[in-house]
Formats: structure tokens, C-alpha cells, sequence
């Protein structure tokens, strides 16, 4: 369970359980790129899997600088050709106004037989006004993937459409416990130590995890996957 996010509990969980199952199947590997970092909230699930890991996001990321080991945009890297194993890229592929400059500078650097990982949302809000460029469908990653040179490995819905009605149905509760928050100066309103937050935003994103894991519901939520909250992308560059 990821709790650092209140309004993303079910993507987070989802999401870090579809990155666990690749990396264990991965196997061991010497270099992975973290592109587009942030706090590196996978670090722990990767990191036992390579000998070395590089974090690399922008120079005014608002994130702890700790986590950052280079700064760069994601379509000029300063690393070598061919020098990494594994690229993750969670969250950051529609924030791109120039998607193309991305996987040509994703090819340049993955060794042969290199793995691309990308994680990006589909249904879900705008985050903001200044990046938040597109929405990938499916075929539209696959178009993407296959237009750079890269080969399709997997794509993966992160939840269905359940998951997306919760998680869309939570968001103004959650936009006014953070205004508060912020108006306040309480960071504890905007936490999930906040017993009302927790009944009307936790608790149904808990419910559906819950009810999600039985095999009767899990069955059914299957035939509504066509509107996940985003996707899991792993493509893999060719020996």
C-alpha cells in the first residue's frame, strides 16, 4: 500500500505492484536510468536489481534534491550512447510537448536488448497548465513505441473503470482538504491522519483495493479495463 498521496492510493499500489512482478522477472542488471525522478518513489522496489541507479530530472523539480544525481530534460541526457540497461519513466511521457525527441534520446542511450519502462496516466485530470500536454490511449502507445524503433513488450492498464470512477469521484474532497491545508498552514488536513479525509477519500480507494483482490469481483472488473487510470508501457530495444 502507498500512502503518500492520499488521492492516488489505488493507481500507486496498482502501479508499484506491475514495476515489483517486472523488475523481480528482470532479473539482475547493472545500470538503470530514473528518468524524470522526482523522489524516486520506486527506488526501493529497483534498486536491489542493479549495480547502479541514476536519478535524473529537471533543475527546477520541486522534489528533494537528494534524489537527483543529474540534471537534464528527458530529451537531452548527458549520458553516453548505448550505457544504460533499463529506463524508467513514470508519469513524465505526457508532460512532453515533443514525444519523438524523447524516444530518439530513449534509443540512443539503452544498450541493445535495453528495456524501456513508462508508466502514463489516461483518465485522469489536468495536473497543471504548463505541462500536462497529452493522453495516451493503448494504440496510441503502441503507435509511439513502434514509431521510434522500439518493440512492444507489454502494455498494462493501471486499475479499470471502477478504479477511475473512485479516484475521479475523490478529487474535489481532496482539492478542498489541500486548500485548506494550504490556507491553514496544517499540513496534517491534507494527510491521511486526517480522520475525516480518511472516511471520504481513503476509504473508498481501501474498498475497491479490497474488493478488486477477490476472484469473483476481480473476474468482473476485468471486462471494464477500457477506462483504466493509465498505463504500465515496457518496450525493449533489439539485440
Amino acid at each position: 500500500m502507498r500512502w503518500t498521496n492520499p488521492g492516488a492510493i489505488i493507481e500507486n499500489t496498482i502501479r508499484a505492484k506491475q514495476l515489483k512482478v517486472f523488475f523481480e522477472n528482470l532479473g539482475q542488471k547493472e545500470c538503470l536510468l530514473d528518468l524524470g525522478c522526482g523522489p524516486r518513489p520506486y527506488f526501493s522496489i529497483y534498486q536491489p536489481f542493479f549495480s547502479k541507479t541514476i536519478g535524473a530530472d529537471l533543475a527546477d523539480s520541486p522534489f528533494p534534491k537528494k534524489e537527483i544525481d543529474i540534471y537534464c530534460s528527458a530529451t537531452e541526457v548527458p549520458l553516453p550512447d548505448e550505457s544504460v540497461d533499463v529506463i524508467l519513466c513514470t508519469e513524465v511521457l505526457h508532460d512532453l510537448p515533443e514525444p519523438d525527441l524523447f524516444f530518439t534520446e530513449v534509443k540512443r542511450l539503452l544498450k541493445k536488448g535495453g528495456v524501456l519502462v513508462i508508466t502514463s496516466p489516461f483518465v485522469v485530470p489536468i495536473v497543471d497548465g504548463t505541462y500536462d500536454h497529452y493522453r495516451y490511449t493503448r494504440q496510441g502507445l503502441i503507435y509511439r513505441i513502434q514509431k521510434s524503433g522500439l518493440a512492444v513488450h507489454s502494455i498494462d492498464e493501471v486499475g479499470d473503470l471502477f478504479a477511475t470512477i473512485v479516484t475521479l469521484s475523490i478529487k474535489p474532497t481532496l482539492k478542498f482538504f489541500n486548500a485548506l491545508s494550504k490556507m491553514l498552514h496544517l499540513k496534517a488536513i491534507y494527510s491521511v491522519y486526517n480522520p475525516i479525509l480518511f472516511i471520504l477519500v481513503v476509504s473508498p480507494q481501501l474498498i475497491y483495493l479490497f474488493l478488486s483482490n477477490l476472484p469473483l469481483v476481480k473476474s468482473i472488473f476485468k471486462r471494464f479495463r477500457y477506462g483504466p487510470i493509465g498505463y504500465v508501457s515496457i518496450a525493449q530495444k533489439s539485440t
